[in-house]
């Protein structure tokens, strides 16, 4: 198995982690929960709140980058890469919708982890608002905390959503471990709805903007809700309210385009085009190793030293198909010798050498894109389109046509513009974990990915096979669960 290697988590994320969360127990969804005696000695002070939300961010990294699961599920089954499977056997199969089968990994269906980080969740959304105010250094910080864990929550819920469908939705902490119990999946339309219901927690405890620069798009504040309120409502269907958050999001969330000479920036980290990010920032100590079999697999040399093989090559079909035009500057700036055969993804090329000159231990430094203002114009873009404005629909396309250097669309509307609109965000989001939900969401996953069988994505239906399994290893210790539908009797 080839996991990300991580540097170190910083001892006080570190710390909280391990006091709250232990080591897990035999319940699917409750991982080591402690007694109240123990959570109430623990959340006392502004200090024990920050530390708390701190663990949660560490947690969801955790999460999003154990065994490249953010790409494994965001652009694998896109069809946007062409995996060897001569070096990575496990995830080659994913990319044409093979979500099970001799050489898939069995830790892709299994959402244990998430309940680990949804428990710290619960327990801060539990706890804090008790911690007396004077206790906080900065009195607004209690509230931002607050808005913050609701956010978490609305964000973690909505990633395993797209995912499985219909998760259990667990929405208070363990205290006591005698008490846990198990519960059943929840309808993916109830998890979805109390995740907007966070969204409204969250954003009234938020703002926009941030007084310390450090925690530009890694913390997240009142553009960050926003932007993912209006991916769930345009996940929902609902474009009229997508639209109008979208809207709001782009007035008044402060944001703007990075000009595209400044590209490797977006990817670096914390520009002004960044709304919500995972910090994996080598002078923080967040850098990803590269190496002891933590392969970064888009890359090698020379962008990896001493590394000649790329494991997730780019599918050349995929990209001469929506690269068409010339000076596009994004075939220049996300790929390397794309016509190779071996060709490189390199939006996350930003590498440093811990050992120096020596060239042995490489280390990423590319924080990981979640929202990014490209994403939210797109989609209040698709929006319009899809009421019927595309006079109001083409001018923010074009925005991120020009900054790319591509020029104006000048089709029709109606189906071709919401055709050009759904390619302009496969163009510009690429490897961003966002293609395949893109593909599922307007219906179009095998028009773009054919390898991925019609019959198994049944145009986006809650019983076809695009949504993934649920790990047999987790029914001997939870009666209530079961199977996603379609996968039902195939493993």
């Amino acid at each position: 198995m080839n996991k990300y290697h991580y540097k170190r988590i910083p001892a006080i994320t570190l710390c909280v982690v391990m006091l709250i969360i232990g080591n897990s127990c035999s319940k699917v969804l409750d991982l080591q929960p402690h007694d109240s005696t123990f959570t109430q000695a623990y959340f006392q002070t502004g200090q024990d709140a920050n530390t708390a939300i701190a663990g949660a961010y560490a947690l969801l990294r955790s999460v999003l980058l154990n065994n490249y699961s953010w790409h494994v599920y965001g652009d694998l089954p896109a069809g946007e890469l062409a995996v060897n499977g001569g070096y990575d056997a496990f995830n080659q199969p994913i990319c044409s919708g093979q979500f099970i089968g001799l050489n898939v990994g069995s830790w892709e269906w299994n959402w244990q982890n998430y309940y680990q980080l949804m428990q710290q969740i619960n327990l801060i959304i539990n706890k804090v608002p008790g911690i007396p105010i004077e206790s906080f250094t900065n009195r607004d910080l209690k509230q931002q905390i607050i808005g913050e864990a609701y956010f978490l929550r609305a964000y973690t819920y909505f990633y395993m959503s797209r995912i499985w469908g219909d998760v259990p939705l667990k929405l208070e902490p363990d205290l006591d471990i005698s008490q846990s119990v198990n519960i059943p999946r929840t309808p993916a339309a109830t998890v979805l709805a109390q995740c907007l219901a966070d969204c409204q927690t969250a954003e009234s405890n938020l703002v926009f903007g941030y007084s310390d620069a450090s925690m530009v798009a890694v913390r997240a504040n009142k553009g960050s809700v926003l932007a993912l309120e209006a991916h769930i409502q345009a996940w929902k269907g609902d474009y009229a309210s997508c639209e109008k958050t979208a809207d709001t999001l782009i007035k008044q969330g402060g944001y703007s385009l990075v000009d595209s000479s400044q590209y490797k920036q977006v990817f670096i980290g914390k520009s002004a085009e960044g709304i919500f990010e995972i910090n994996i920032d080598y002078g923080q100590n967040e850098g990803i190793a590269a190496n002891g079999g933590g392969y970064l697999p888009t890359l090698a040399a020379p962008f990896i030293a001493k590394q000649p093989n790329v494991y997730w090559p780019l599918n050349q079909t995929y990209v001469n198909r929506l690269y068409t035009d010339s000076g596009d500057i994004r075939y220049a700036k996300f790929f390397y010798q794309a016509q190779s055969g071996s060709g490189q993804t390199i939006k996350y090329a930003n590498i440093t050498y811990a050992d120096g000159s020596a060239q042995n231990d490489p280390r990423i430094s590319n924080n990981l894109n979640i929202f990014r203002l490209a994403d939210i114009i797109l989609l209040r873009a698709e929006a319009l389109n899809k009421l019927g404005r595309d006079v109001e629909a083409v001018p923010l396309l074009d925005q991120v046509r020009e900054r790319a250097g591509v020029p104006d669309y000048q089709g029709n509307g109606g189906d071709d513009l919401a055709t050009e609109i759904l390619e302009e965000r496969l163009r510009e989001l690429f490897f961003e974990g966002q293609s395949y939900y893109d593909l599922v969401r307007t219906k179009q996953l095998t028009n773009y990915n054919p390898n991925f069988l019609s019959s198994q994505f049944m145009d986006g239906s809650p019983n076809g096979g695009w949504l993934w399994p649920v790990d047999p290893g987790m029914f001997k210790d939870d009666f209530t669960l079961v199977q996603t539908p379609y996968w039902k009797g195939k493993l």
